[in-house]
C-alpha cells in the first residue's frame, strides 16, 4: 500500500500553480531516490494518470486524470451527454464523440460508432489540438476572449491538414462565428475528407463537456449538412 499512497502523494503535487512535476521535486518531497522517483513517475504515466512531456521531460496530467475529472465534475451531465451522441449516431448514421479541453488540446472521453460504412475514429483517451478540431472550438467559444488570447499567447498553431487555422488571431475569428452561429465547424482541419460539428451543451458545469459528428464529405447528399448540423443543434441543452 506504501506505493500506492506514493503515487497518491505525487499526483497531489500537481496544482494549478505548478501543472507540471519532475523526477527532482517528487524525489524531494516524499524523500525517495532519484531512481526510486522516476520509476514512480513512468509507472503512473504508463497507466495515463499523467504523460511526460517530449521536450521538457517533465510531467503532467495524462488522459486517464482528465477522463477521471470530467467523471467527477460532470456527474449526472455526462451521462445525458453519452446519451445524446448515442442518440445522434443513430439518428444520423455517423460517429459521435465526446471531449473535454485540456489547455490547448482535447481529450476524447468516449466515442459512438453510426452506421456509416466510412468512419472516423477518435478512440477515447486520444489528444488532439483544439484548433483543428470543432469540439475543440466548441468548447473554447465558452471560454471569454481575454482567456483565449491568454492561453494562445506566443504560440505557433501546427498544421494537421492544409486547411487547419495557421494564427492565433484566425482561431479568434472562428471562435466569434462558432458562437453566432451556434456550433463549431472543423472542415477538413484535423483529417482530410472529413468534416466535423460539435457543440458545448451546457455553460453551467464546472468543465464544459463537448459533444461531436463527424461525416466523410465525400458520401454527402444535397442538403444533408444542413440537416446533421439542425440535428447537433438540438442536442443542445442550455
Amino acid at each position: 500500500m506504501k506505493s500506492v499512497r506514493n503515487a497518491a502523494r505525487a499526483l497531489a503535487l500537481l496544482k494549478p500553480e505548478t501543472p507540471e512535476i519532475g523526477v527532482s521535486e517528487v524525489g524531494r518531497a516524499l524523500g525517495l531516490t532519484r531512481s526510486s522517483a522516476s520509476r514512480l513517475l513512468a509507472s503512473l504515466s504508463e497507466s495515463g494518470l499523467i504523460q511526460q512531456d517530449p521536450v521538457s521531460r517533465r510531467y503532467r496530467p495524462g488522459p486517464l486524470a482528465a477522463q477521471l475529472g470530467a467523471l467527477y465534475q460532470g456527474g449526472d451531465m455526462l451521462d445525458v451527454i453519452r446519451q445524446s451522441a448515442r442518440d445522434l449516431a443513430s439518428l444520423t448514421g455517423h460517429s459521435t464523440w465526446i471531449a473535454v479541453l485540456d489547455g490547448r488540446e482535447i481529450t476524447v472521453l468516449d466515442n459512438v460508432h453510426g452506421g456509416h460504412p466510412v468512419r472516423y475514429v477518435v478512440e477515447p483517451g486520444s489528444r488532439l489540438p483544439a484548433h483543428t478540431t470543432a469540439i475543440g472550438k466548441a468548447l473554447l467559444a465558452r471560454l471569454d476572449d481575454e482567456t483565449i488570447c491568454e492561453l494562445y499567447a506566443g504560440a505557433s498553431l501546427q498544421p494537421e491538414t492544409a486547411t487547419s487555422l495557421a494564427s492565433p488571431d484566425a482561431l479568434l475569428a472562428e471562435i466569434h462565428l462558432t458562437r453566432k452561429r451556434g456550433y463549431a465547424v472543423s472542415d477538413q482541419e484535423n483529417f482530410s475528407g472529413i468534416k466535423s460539428f460539435a457543440v458545448a451543451p451546457t455553460k453551467d458545469a464546472q468543465r464544459p463537456i463537448g459533444l461531436g459528428l463527424s461525416f466523410p464529405l465525400a458520401s454527402l447528399k444535397a442538403g444533408e449538412e444542413a440537416m446533421l448540423s439542425a440535428a447537433l443543434l438540438r442536442q443542445r441543452c442550455e
